[in-house]
């Protein structure tokens, strides 16, 4: 096997890792936005909650059902956040990785590219070392 050959073939291999890195990447930021979006939610009902605390003839009970609701929103917006953070410091991570890994694969492709062109140069003069000279 040539080694243009061989080398192409690992190309091949450190793209596919890539690309199974690239979809990995594609997932969590689908997360990170699925959790802003969250976010924004939570946060857009904690603004509908308070509204409604301002109202004037509001009861006990149901002074009491909007704290436990903003207490619970509150956490639910705790663990978002904290999960955000954890997943924007890990999308920095893969975004490292795969940049060094498509640096690795570009020059697999490149060192691939000349390895078949020194064979084909190679293959082209071992063919004119065999053709008989031309007579003067």
């Amino acid at each position: 096997m040539s080694n243009s050959r061989i080398t192409r073939l690992a190309a091949l291999k450190r793209k596919v890792e890539y690309r199974k890195w690239q979809m990995e990447t594609g997932r969590l930021i689908s997360e990170i936005q699925r959790l802003d979006d969250r976010i924004g939610q939570v946060d857009a009902l904690k603004a509908i909650y308070q509204n409604h605390l301002e109202k004037p003839a509001l009861t006990a009970r149901e002074l009491v059902g909007i704290r436990i609701i903003n207490m619970h929103l509150n956490d639910r917006r705790d663990l978002d956040q904290n999960r955000l953070e954890l997943l924007a410091e890990e999308r920095q991570r893969l975004m490292a990785m795969l940049a060094a890994k498509k640096r690795e694969v570009d020059m697999l492709e490149d060192e691939t590219k000349r390895l078949k062109r020194t064979e084909v140069e190679e293959k082209l003069e071992k063919l004119q070392a065999l053709m008989p000279a031309r007579r003067v």
